[in-house]
């Protein structure tokens, strides 16, 4: 199969490419004029048919252009937050061509006929361009240039030979997105194997170094090379378009652009980092009360147990009314006290659906705070058995009401909520503030998840929700998770390249169903074992880790002693990974995932491309999963030189290496030069302070490694010569461990500021 193509569609896509051909299309042809108007410019755009366009262009940032096509320049928009870029130094030039302008990092050409846009660096570079001329021999368009038809706009763009495009969401396919093509319509994905995502974001980013972002909530429809590969295609259905241009040297700095424009990620909890178990689902308070014993007597590191919808009066699984089923789970805050006491945060499921004949309906539908349908009658969600309300966050009455019977189920003591769902919204809705149910649709999700984020923040001081569902924006709610995985190889591999993809969508933090959600003979089949294993091994040495399925037991020791062996290993490790991985995550700030492809940290090497089954965790660790219970994989090491986790040997990067794992090795490498922190043991994330701490170090050049966390920040240095090495740094009231690692023989013994030779006898190793 073709990794640069989405697998086959699902016969009832939500969303089919025929809602997005045009009738009676046309093309911008020519701009008539372009003036200065204050802070932008403003022009008129004539079509091949006469027909005449808006046209507004507006420099916010030295390196990011808003451009407006269509009516509606003025309306506000429903992405961006306050303090959102929106000026910048820029000057105007004209000739014959056209016009140029000029911020003090790049320039938009505006040709004026034909009418295009180029937009290129302060040395001329072009990175991006509008494609004209996308034709066959029968003069007959592949794609069409930007236009615009009833119901439509599009922008049509050049796609060099050797151009990678990357994010526009959670999909599942190859995250190289070149060759792909799709609508952008959020639902319920049914897994991971389709073109349907649970997340959509309409940010694309191209190797090129240019990114656009539309900011619209509407379906859009993207051809990326499929039709044609000389041009890359976006389709709204809209009668306007919005997108920012912008340039940047790699991904990094094009994502921060789009996050200066969207909100800069927010930082879960350090706890948050821990372990979370869970399966749909806990029936009762006896099976969690079991659960939670049995995890503290096999000494097994967890922070967190999450209760499905079992914890509901109404618990189908795809509605709530936010009230605890005292039958099944009585004195529902004792419970959470006891299991505090062990160490637990509890986690709750919970969904913006609401049962048609429970209390919280008719007193939502009293007030108006469902959706109505034009003749004020409830407009529903039907797609189960039994319908459901919706609750209206267009209505701010509605999201303080939602936010409080949120606040009544936190103040009992639970720590955060799954919010589940949210892709389905009715189509007949007509929401309070009057925006249509089309162009609400991939919204939705947001501003659902954004009602529980911020209660959260308000009752416990920090924010952080569990969601499958998201739009542009949801990097300031984390953390979200990849939805309903078969248990396969296959899609365990899907699960990671679309958490993979999620990031490069402008996400700090993302997870996946440990083990996978449902089997596909039966859909309660559990894991084997070995899949068990190989997922949980990737999980817990990435950004978030939660065991989840459907019915069958996820705890490790459901999956035999080797499995349950195994598991222990890597929740030790993770746990005690915990100062390196909290420290990592506290970059979100300066918008650097946790967890990220390749192609992030080395944007020029090519290779990373379309390496979409490897990832980095923090600054300084590689990890390569195993999609099979054992045997061989290629591994690509990009520059630099690599240390084995678990062997101490070296590797020079880049290049590829075949690597041989038995089931209980998942391949990890850490970056020469790092100086590994190593906490202690813990049974939960804040049993104690995060010490003593033991410094790894793995020799290569000279380097300074920050360690933070939310009391103190470290700083290392590590200082080599040909043979010897010193490590200085702190402060810390003791003195760590430190472990110089090395090709050869056991790990060298050292303390800070001692000086130690890397040249050592067989008899000095002992």
């Amino acid at each position: 199969m073709d990794r640069a193509r989405l697998v086959e569609a699902l016969a009832d896509s939500p969303r089919p490419a025929s809602d997005f051909l045009p009738r009676s299309p046309r093309h911008l042809k020519r701009l008539r004029q372009l003036e200065a108007t204050g802070a932008s410019l403003r022009g008129e755009l004539e079509d091949d048919r006469g027909g005449r366009l808006a046209l507004e262009i507006w420099p916010v940032a030295p390196n990011m252009i808003r451009v407006h096509l269509g009516p509606g320049a003025e309306r506000p928009s429903r992405l961006l937050t306050p303090d959102a870029p929106a000026s910048a130094d820029w000057s105007l030039g004209q000739h014959s061509a056209g016009w140029s302008i000029s911020t003090s990092a790049m320039t938009l050409e505006v040709d004026r006929d034909p009418y295009r846009l180029r937009l290129t660096d302060r040395s001329g570079r072009e990175l991006f361009a509008e494609e004209l001329l996308d034709r066959d021999i029968r003069m007959r368009y592949h794609h069409r240039p930007s236009g615009y038809a009833r119901g439509l706009a599009w922008l049509t763009a050049r796609l060099r030979p050797d151009e990678a495009l990357f994010g526009l969401g959670e999909h599942f396919g190859a995250m190289n997105r070149r060759g792909q093509a799709f609508a952008a319509w959020t639902s319920d994905a049914y897994g991971i194997r389709s073109d349907r995502a649970y997340k959509n974001l309409p940010l694309l980013l191209s190797s090129q170094g240019y990114a656009v972002f539309f900011d619209m909530t509407s379906p859009f429809y993207y051809d990326l090379g499929q039709a044609s590969t000389a041009a890359w295609q976006a389709t709204a259905r809209a009668n306007h378009l919005r997108f920012y241009l912008m340039m940047g040297d790699g991904i990094p700095s094009l994502l921060h652009g789009y996050q200066a424009l969207t909100g800069l990620p927010a930082i879960p909890p350090a706890w948050s980092f821990g372990l979370w178990m869970s399966r749909w689902g806990y029936r009762d308070r006896k099976e969690v009360m079991a659960v939670a014993r049995r995890l503290r007597a096999e000494a097994i590191p967890c922070d967190v147990i999450h209760i499905d919808p079992y914890w509901l009066r109404y618990h189908e699984g795809h509605h709530c009314d936010l009230t605890w089923d005292e039958k099944a789970f009585p004195r529902p805050a004792e419970m959470i006290g006891q299991l505090k006491s062990m160490g637990f945060r509890v986690s709750l499921w919970e969904s913006p659906y609401v049962p048609t004949t429970s209390e919280m309906f008719r007193d939502g539908r009293r007030k108006g705070f469902l959706f109505k349908d034009r003749a004020g009658k409830p407009a529903l969600v039907r797609r189960w058995r039994k319908p459901s309300g919706v609750v209206d966050f267009t209505n701010p009455a509605a999201v303080a009401w939602f936010k409080d019977r949120n606040r009544q189920v936190l103040e009992t003591g639970a720590a955060v909520m799954k919010t589940d769902f949210a892709e389905d919204m009715p189509d007949d809705a007509v929401p309070y503030d009057r925006m249509p149910a089309e162009q609400l649709h991939n919204l939705y999700p947001l501003l659902y998840q954004r009602a529980v984020f911020e209660v959260t923040q308000q009752v416990h001081g920090y924010g952080l929700v569990w969601g499958r569902s998201g739009y542009a924006g949801s990097q300031r709610y984390p953390v979200q998770w990849g939805g309903d995985a078969a248990c396969t190889f296959e899609d365990m591999a899907a699960s990671l390249r679309g958490a993979l993809n999620w990031v490069m969508s402008g996400m700090c933090f993302s997870s996946f169903d440990m083990g996978g959600f449902f089997g596909l003979t039966r859909v309660t089949d559990p894991p084997d074992p070995e899949l068990y294993v190989r997922w949980c091994q990737m999980g817990l040495l990435f950004s978030h880790a939660r065991v989840h399925g459907h019915t069958s037991p996820r705890e490790p020791w459901a999956y035999g002693a080797r499995a349950l062996e195994i598991f222990k290993r890597y929740a030790n490790l993770r746990y005690r990974l915990l100062p390196y991985l909290y420290s990592a995550a506290l970059d979100a700030a300066s918008g650097i995932p946790l967890a990220r492809p390749l192609v992030f940290d080395h944007p020029h090497d090519r290779t990373t491309y379309n390496i979409d089954d490897q990832y980095l965790l923090g600054p300084d660790l590689l990890a390569a999963p195993m999609f099979k219970p054992e045997g061989t994989r290629d591994i690509y090491l990009p520059a630099g030189d690599w240390y084995d986790y678990w062997t101490d040997q070296r590797f020079k990067g880049p290049g590829w290496i075949a690597y041989e794992a038995s089931l209980d090795i998942m391949p990890l490498f850490v970056r020469a030069g790092a100086i590994l922190p190593l906490g202690p043991e813990l049974r939960y994330s804040d049993e104690r302070a995060w010490d003593p701490l033991s410094l790894e170090v793995y020799p290569g050049a000279d380097r300074v490694t920050q360690l933070r966390d939310d009391r103190r920040q470290l700083r290392f240095e590590v200082h080599r010569d040909r043979e010897t090495l010193r490590v200085d740094g702190g402060p810390l009231d003791y003195d760590p461990a430190v472990r110089i690692h090395r090709p050869q023989g056991r790990p060298i013994p050292a303390r800070l500021g001692q000086t130690v030779s890397l040249v050592r006898t067989k008899t000095s190793d002992g």
